[in-house]
């Protein structure tokens, strides 16, 4: 693949493939791949955690600082929850943690710390009385290992 670099009427600079030209409304700037860029990394160390680290990392989300403020969460706003300081992250993006995100909430569940509401066929997620309290003493890896 061959990049040129062509300039257009009004001298401004568009680079393309192979000769094309790119509109400058398309183009990517540098920060925002960068900031895509950290996002991708974030989505590989969150998927390479363990079940129990990254079930300890997505606990605080199902409270009142998760993107519901303790009410019931959808798994995909978990995974945005996940990536909250990844503002290069899209939405296509974050359903990459789709897969461990449920596998972690299975844990939780395990523990009885979360509970499922079935409304369609993806449940919605609500903390449980037991998970409130836990979340309160910051204790979540002890319940995780059954303390």
């Amino acid at each position: 693949m061959k990049r040129c670099r062509c300039t257009v009427a009004n001298g401004a600079d568009r680079w393309g493939i192979n000769g094309t030209v790119v509109s400058p409304l398309f183009r990517r700037s540098e920060e925002k791949a960068a900031l895509k860029a950290a996002a991708k990394v974030e989505i590989e160390r969150l998927r390479s955690v363990s079940v129990d680290d990254l079930a300890v990392d997505l606990f605080p989300g199902l409270g009142p600082d998760g993107p519901t403020h303790g009410t019931s969460v959808r798994v995909q706003q978990l995974c945005g929850y996940l990536l909250r300081d990844y503002p290069g992250a899209g939405q296509m993006d974050t359903l990459d943690l789709l897969a461990p995100v449920n596998r972690a909430l299975d844990r939780l569940q395990d523990a009885g710390l979360v509970s499922p509401i079935s409304v369609q066929r993806t449940p919605v997620w609500r903390i449980t009385p037991l998970g409130e309290s836990t979340l309160a003493e910051g204790n979540v890896r002890e319940r995780l290992r059954g303390g």
